[in-house]
């Protein structure tokens, strides 16, 4: 038994280190995205972006149930695996974030403006752009409004963590949005 829970410490601790490059580059993705917005520019890697990020959730997923199966068998390991893919969720939580309201939120303005003045049409009117950038976080607001109206909580307690982590990373990114808009 404590064999079999050693070589599941030893897969996480790989999978763990793999899923860390995943999120490593989706990071590196989404400045360089971030820096092309910043420039005025239409962001080139959205989709790569969230690629990685849904193969990290997925990572993190099994994760935690690798964690789990060494928690049910005691292991003295446990805690601090746990510790361990818990972090890397809460990275996945912030990067995502960051994902969401840069990139989602920024890029549609961003490339109409773009392609509009590009193609030779007329360029939105002054009031135009700032009304549609908040239509669309509204948007962006009614739709995580709606994902955590129908989130599950999960059954087990990883599941009920992963959903709280995610939780609390949204809650911390609609108060950094609100202060935002408050300045």
């Amino acid at each position: 038994r404590l064999e079999r829970l050693q070589r599941v410490v030893t897969k996480l601790q790989m999978e763990s280190g793999l899923c860390e490059e995943q999120l490593n580059q989706a990071d590196a993705l989404l400045q360089a995205d971030v820096r092309l917005l910043a420039a005025g520019k239409a962001p080139q890697k959205a989709a790569e972006v969230e690629r990685d990020l849904d193969k990290a959730d997925a990572m993190i997923r099994l994760l935690f149930n690798d964690v789990q199966s060494l928690k049910d068998g005691r292991h003295p390991q446990g805690e601090q695996m746990y510790r361990r893919v818990y972090r890397l969720h809460e990275r996945l939580v912030s990067i995502r974030t960051e994902y969401n309201l840069r990139l989602k939120s920024g890029a549609p303005v961003t490339a109409v403006t773009a392609t509009a003045v590009a193609s030779g049409q007329r360029r939105p009117e002054p009031d135009e752009a700032p009304l549609r950038y908040l239509q669309e976080l509204l948007a962006w607001v009614e739709e995580n409004q709606r994902r955590l109206a129908t989130a599950e909580w999960g059954a087990d307690l990883p599941t009920v963590e992963t959903h709280l982590g995610a939780h609390r990373g949204l809650h911390r990114a609609i108060e950094e949005f609100r202060a935002k808009v408050e300045r």
